[in-house]
């Protein structure tokens, strides 16, 4: 009986909530979503999968499924990606899939300063559908859809070991009808993002450690976040730590995080611990997230460009 009014309840609220994007934890193995500028920043060709699931105690699954691909193309001057994503929610009463597809031309200024630009085009699909939930009559007809195209765009700059970027999403506003009197707007989201790789030698002056320090920057509707992490990278280990807080600078939760990378392929392991629950405290107990990056190590012309020395995950 609980469990059934607490759903109800929740999907009804969340047909605003649409407007607020998905976040991953991390950030930067999931880069087509964080910035369509990323697409083709890698020398090679590369997959990555991300799966992150939010862990209620009692009402339900929360999860979010990930595939991109991307590569540079010379004959484009850029690189192009293609991305598909689920978010799941209330045990799929509530269901966001979307389909990308991006472009971003590269160019460079000089050999050390490279500039990416990327716009990136989406086909989304949202529905409710409670129809399955306990206390809801199957014929309730309590089933709606809304299906839309949206885009985002971005700009990705890379000096030596220093990098900065800016992307906007949902440039057109898109309007979300599902039924209600007053359909929702999905709010333009913009994201400031940056850092720098600071290299370590060894007595041969050969690169042993890195440390990367960073800083994500979020705002959509009434929603504000700064986000301060740091990499370290030491052999095949990578391991990160980041601070979540809003524009007060009051901390809201932390994100710990675990890599392994081998020569064609990476994996990672993080936990997102929120700190503040917004009066839900018991229900949501944190969030679990695993990515897999794959990269098609071919024979193939040298790049004018070089690949940008960001975190991988």
């Amino acid at each position: 009986m609980k469990k059934g009014l607490f759903i109800l309840w929740f999907i009804f609220i969340c047909k605003v909530g649409f407007s607020q994007d998905v976040e991953f934890s991390q950030y930067y193995a999931n880069p087509l979503y964080l910035n369509p500028a990323f697409a083709g920043s890698e020398e090679y060709a590369r997959i990555a999968l991300n799966y992150r699931t939010l862990m209620p105690v009692s009402y339900g699954d929360y999860t979010t499924y990930s595939a991109s691909f991307d590569k540079y193309i010379e004959d484009l001057s850029g690189g192009v990606g293609l991305q598909i994503m689920n978010d799941r929610q209330a045990q799929g009463a509530i269901n966001e899939l979307g389909i990308n597809l991006i472009y971003a031309y590269n160019f460079r200024i000089n050999h050390r300063w490279t500039v990416n630009a990327g716009l990136k085009a989406s086909y989304q699909m949202n529905t409710v559908d409670a129809r399955n939930l306990d206390m809801v009559d199957p014929e309730s007809g309590l089933y709606k859809s809304s299906m839309f195209f949206d885009f985002s765009a971005g700009i990705l700059s890379w000096y030596n070991n220093y990098y900065i970027g800016l992307s906007v999403d949902h440039l057109t506003k898109p309007v979300i009808s599902l039924g209600t009197s007053e359909p929702g707007i999905i709010g333009r989201k913009y994201t400031l993002h940056g850092g720098m790789e600071i290299p370590f030698y060894n007595s041969l002056q050969r690169v042993h450690m890195t440390l990367s320090p960073n800083f994500i920057i979020q705002q959509q509707n009434a929603s504000s976040k700064i986000n301060l992490g740091l990499y370290l990278n030491k052999d095949n280990f990578t391991m990160g730590l980041w601070g979540k807080t809003n524009t007060n600078f009051k901390f809201t939760g932390t994100i710990l995080m675990l890599g392994y990378s081998a020569d064609i392929a990476m994996l990672a392991y993080s936990y997102d611990i929120p700190f503040n629950f917004n009066n839900h405290e018991g229900i949501i107990s944190g969030a679990h997230e695993v990515t897999f990056l794959y990269f098609f190590k071919y024979k193939s012309k040298k790049r004018k460009i070089k690949a940008i020395k960001c975190p991988r995950f």
